[in-house]
């Protein structure tokens, strides 16, 4: 249980790191270039849409964007004309224009509830297995 639980914790808050730096790569040095939606698959609960893009002549794709998801265009289709922001250092580091995260700006809090959670699962089940310890040896832990 505590490993399931650290490890929920170590994921949610590897992600949001990595979502912060990406930001930051493109804050640095920010390429405005126009994407297209060129694949749109049906999956449970909506549709995943992957992105391509060209930057200094080298063409990029990618599926990890909000795209359809509360950003604009909110109903992409194959064609649809997508603004990006990519990193001119790193240009597979993109995000949609008007975003902060590459992820999409709600995916941060949901994964710093994910970290909380994990955490707090992680010190119940620390907790719970010192307390079965102290009643199991009388009070004292053997090393």
């Amino acid at each position: 249980m505590a490993a399931v639980t650290l490890g929920a914790a170590l994921a949610g808050g590897w992600s949001p790191a990595g979502e912060i730096s990406d930001a930051r790569r493109i804050d640095a040095s920010p390429v405005q270039v126009q994407g297209v939606v060129d694949r749109a698959v049906p999956v449970k609960g909506g549709t995943e849409y992957r992105v391509s893009y060209r930057v200094g002549g080298r063409r990029f794709a990618t599926g990890d964007l909000p795209v359809g998801q509360g950003a604009e265009p909110a109903d992409p289709e194959v064609g649809t004309a997508v603004c990006l922001e990519a990193s001119a250092e790193r240009p597979e580091t993109v995000r949609l224009c008007g975003q902060k995260y590459p992820g999409g700006d709600n995916l941060i809090p949901a994964e710093g509830l994910l970290v909380v959670a994990g955490t707090t699962g992680t010190l119940m089940a620390v907790g719970w297995f010192v307390m079965v310890g102290r009643e199991r040896f009388g009070g004292t832990m053997a090393p």
